[in-house]
């Protein structure tokens, strides 16, 4: 995802659902906006993206695959 719907700026991050494994790298990539919490409740129709500037979230959570 290169630009928002709503606002269209480029400055988007993924939403990480779940619990981190890796703690410092979590807080890091939050720090950069790289990242932003989703929280640990996941659903069926989560948002995928987060606008960093107007907080607008869209697209589709995909599943993990296990192999």
């Amino acid at each position: 995802m290169t630009e928002c719907p709503q606002c269209g700026k480029s400055s988007i991050a993924t939403i990480f659902w779940g619990y981190p494994g890796n703690m410092g790298w979590y807080l890091q990539a939050i720090k950069d906006k790289e990242i932003v919490a989703g929280g640990c409740l996941i659903g069926n129709n989560d948002p995928k993206w987060e606008c960093n500037d107007c907080l607008c979230r869209w697209g589709t959570r995909e599943e993990d695959v296990d192999e």
